[in-house]
């Protein structure tokens, strides 16, 4: 069996499968490229694009009011397949043996500035699971403007991500803006976590870890990725200030 009719086979439709595998080889680039390699009509593109958005597989960034898109990286595919009903479990072993032929095709760039959003709670969850894949146990998540006034989905999908956060003992500081409530209560207890208070609403929480930046909002669900060694080192000097008068 391919790579193309096993990713068909866990429920991405054939144009999806296309504009997926496309995606991964060039790397970030305007519909006009996609349509061109996947061989499909300028009238589906866009809807296949909206699908794989919200299946967490493909994000995108705004560049003087044109859309870049950009494949996930395959290993997401995984979480992907792990949140579906799967009636055999034999397809998530054969996408791993799968995977490293998928990672061959994927367009490698340098890492320089770079931003971009992911869009719903699939999108966030691609975004969250991808950044834990890529820092090593020296690194420190910060986190700040956390609030618990969101639907519940979200707290559930954090508390899940920290578990697998701590499987790897990885640090994580994080300041709340609330702590009468359960998901505070969660997170307070966890290993390898330390959590203080600043009272007060704010519209938006902020991750910084490395050279990395992830600005989150829930009631649009979104999440901006921002690579930049100095905006992470700017965010990162703000937390530290809130950090020295937050309360435990």
């Amino acid at each position: 069996m391919t790579y193309e009719n096993l990713l068909e086979d866990i429920g991405l439709t054939k144009g999806e499968v296309k504009v997926y595998l496309t995606l991964l080889k060039l790397g970030q680039t305007t519909t006009g490229k996609i349509i061109e390699g996947a061989n499909i009509s300028s009238g589906k593109v866009y809807q296949i694009l909206d699908k794989l958005i919200n299946k967490g597989l493909v994000s995108f960034i705004l560049k003087e009011k044109t859309k870049y898109f950009t494949a996930s990286d395959p290993s997401r595919i995984l979480d992907y397949l792990g949140e579906r009903e799967i009636k055999h479990r034999e397809q998530k072993e054969k996408l791993k043996k799968v995977l490293p032929q998928l990672k061959t095709l994927q367009f490698k760039i340098e890492e320089k500035y770079e931003a971009t959003i992911y869009k719903g709670l699939k999108g966030i969850e691609t975004v969250a699971y991808n950044l834990l894949r890529s820092i090593k146990k020296k690194d420190i998540i910060l986190a700040m403007g956390l609030i618990s006034r969101k639907e519940k989905k979200f707290n559930i999908m954090w508390q899940k991500w920290h578990k697998e956060r701590i499987k790897k003992k990885i640090y994580c500081k994080l300041i709340f803006s609330d702590r009468e409530n359960e998901h505070y209560v969660i997170l307070k207890k966890l290993p390898f976590t330390e959590v203080k208070v600043i009272g007060g609403f704010t519209p938006a929480a902020i991750d910084v870890v490395g050279n990395k930046t992830l600005i989150f909002t829930h009631e649009e669900p979104s999440c901006l990725l921002i690579t930049s060694k100095e905006i992470a080192t700017s965010f990162r000097q703000f937390f530290e200030q809130l950090w020295k008068i937050a309360k435990n």
